[in-house]
């Protein structure tokens, strides 16, 4: 009856003021469908305080003893991998890695359509820091060389020991397996390579090494150093038993009056001292034989051997590789030096130094690097033990490159000063990628052209060409003579690269190299001449 008598109401009220009836009846629906979903905001804002109030008693019960505070609340995102941090930020945790595969092919007079593909790194890594001002880090790599794989494994403390007059970031003390401070192509991460390879010169800077370092800097400047001794990427990690370990001191600085979202200007210059004890071509590698067996470059994923891996000096320079192969018969003294030949190297010491330089305008960006090695040794015990090189060697190479992107993105955006990176800074980072392929855009596009050379080459006493005359003479005297000089080579290639970056930890790239000149070490004379060519492709995801 009440329903019955509201609906006569409702007739006559609108009957009286002249509203039609379909209009009142949807005004109805439309206020029982708003009724309806506030009934699910507040469903929904109930739960939300159930959660809040399951948080706050976790907090409460998670008190050890009375009088002590609860630990702070935890966050956790995915930031390109999984990060988890305090609401102080005194700790945070992130997982993280990358996967590179890569295939290629390449012919040439020595290798004929040569293919061939494989991961070239694999690598997990866990990193962060504790208690405010220690950091860590911690890289595994499944597909590289050397002891259980171990990359970067450092741990390192950061305060205020300047005033913020000088510079407003606190200074790092780092000890551990990290990149020693040398080079900006060296130091930068491989998931950040325009190119596929870092490029020929590279052969002579360091690798990661075990020390331990101090930098200090800002945004727009830094200065690293640090002394080092072997790695567990090299070949063999120690000398003969009860002696001494080759060691390095190196530095360094960095300069960038520019520091822009689109537009960049960075200098820089580095040196290394390098001290070889008692330390063979087996236990260091890659000063005693430069180039022979540090990484492939530029080539890396075709392997085997050839011009398509790695001019190469063909000499050890240290006197202990070269005693067991001297010549007793022509030289009349091999009986007497061979049993000292270990304990003698005829390496003094050698230093490296490089100079670096980079700059972006908008999309347009230019890098070039120079770097070079000197070798100085005991005129003496050069000649006595027939190794080859004279009493000063030197080596160099130099690259330069430009890039551009299509898309309108800007390298300078991701330069990394000290203030954002204190393990590698002057280095360039993760492009920032304006049109993602996941929010409608077509990613990143990015064209880049490198030429870069090595060489290898040093005369010591006489020409090269005096070297292979000699030494096919059983003069003695021009036997020894003709040692003091070290034919490794030299090259010069071309590259082209195209990098597609879809969306951000995402990157396809594709080279072409052509070798343009070639003069074979004196281990491979056979490939003096050749010019090959070679195709490289990457897929890589990094977290």
């Amino acid at each position: 009856m009440r329903r019955l008598s509201s609906g006569v109401a409702l007739l006559a009220f609108a009957g009286i003021f002249g509203v039609p009836v379909t209009a009142l009846a949807d005004t109805a629906s439309e206020i029982k469908a708003l009724k309806a979903k506030l009934k699910e905001l507040e469903a929904k804002i109930g739960a939300q305080g159930k959660a809040t109030a399951q948080v706050k008693n976790a907090l409460n019960s998670a008190k050890a003893a009375p009088g002590t505070s609860a630990p702070p609340p935890v966050f956790v995102s995915f930031r390109n991998g999984l990060f988890v941090e305090t609401e102080d930020q005194d700790f945070s945790f992130k997982l993280g890695g990358q996967i590179q595969a890569d295939g290629g092919f390449a012919s040439s007079a020595d290798t004929i359509s040569r293919s061939n593909v494989g991961f070239r790194r694999a690598r997990l890594e866990v990193e962060g820091k504790a208690f405010k001002n220690w950091f860590y880090k911690l890289q595994y790599d499944f597909t590289g060389s050397g002891a259980a794989g171990i990359r970067d494994f450092y741990l390192a403390y950061r305060d205020r020991f300047l005033p913020e007059e000088i510079t407003k970031q606190p200074v790092t003390i780092q000890i551990g397996n990290f990149k020693e401070p040398f080079s900006l192509e060296a130091i930068e991460s491989s998931k950040y390579f325009v190119f596929v390879e870092r490029s020929l010169p590279s052969v002579l800077s360091p690798s990661r090494h075990i020390g331990a370092a101090i930098a200090a800097g800002d945004k727009n400047w830094s200065i690293k150093t640090g002394i080092f001794s072997t790695s567990p990427q090299d070949t063999a990690t120690a000398p003969p038993t009860g002696e001494s370990q080759y060691w390095d001191a190196a530095v360094r600085g960095v300069y960038a009056p520019i520091v822009e979202e689109d537009r960049l200007l960075h200098l820089g210059a580095s040196f290394k001292y390098h001290k070889p004890n008692n330390t063979t071509a087996a236990t260091d590698a890659a000063n005693l034989r430069p180039g022979q067996s540090s990484e492939r470059e530029e080539t890396d994923v075709l392997g085997g051997g050839g011009a398509l891996t790695r001019v190469s000096a063909a000499q050890d320079l240290s006197c202990a590789g070269s005693a067991a192969s001297l010549d007793i018969a022509t030289t009349g003294v091999g009986q007497l030096v061979a049993p000292f030949a270990r304990r003698s190297s005829c390496l003094k010491y050698s230093y490296n130094y490089g100079f670096e330089a980079a700059a972006a305008y908008g999309p347009v960006s230019l890098q070039a690097e120079y770097i070079a090695a000197q070798y100085e040794r005991d005129f003496t015990n050069a000649l006595i033990y027939g190794n080859g090189g004279g009493t000063s060697l030197r080596y160099s190479g130099y690259y330069v490159f430009g890039s551009v992107f299509l898309t309108g993105e800007s390298r300078a955006a991701s330069y990394k000063g000290y203030d954002k990176d204190f393990n590698t800074p002057g280095s360039f980072g993760e492009v920032q990628i304006k049109n993602p392929l996941n929010k409608g855009g077509l990613g990143a596009f990015e064209f880049a052209a490198r030429y870069s050379e090595i060489n290898l080459d040093n005369g010591g006493l006489v020409d090269g060409n005096f070297v292979y005359a000699a030494t096919a003479v059983g003069n003695a005297a021009q036997k020894a003579i003709a040692r003091t000089a070290t034919l490794g080579g030299r090259q010069d290639n071309l590259t082209l690269a195209l990098n597609w970056y879809p969306v951000r930890g995402v990157r396809f790239q594709a080279n072409w190299t052509k070798t343009l000149t070639l003069v074979a070490p004196s281990d491979r004379p056979y490939l003096n001449g050749d010019r090959p060519s070679l195709f490289l492709a990457r897929a890589q995801v990094f977290w």
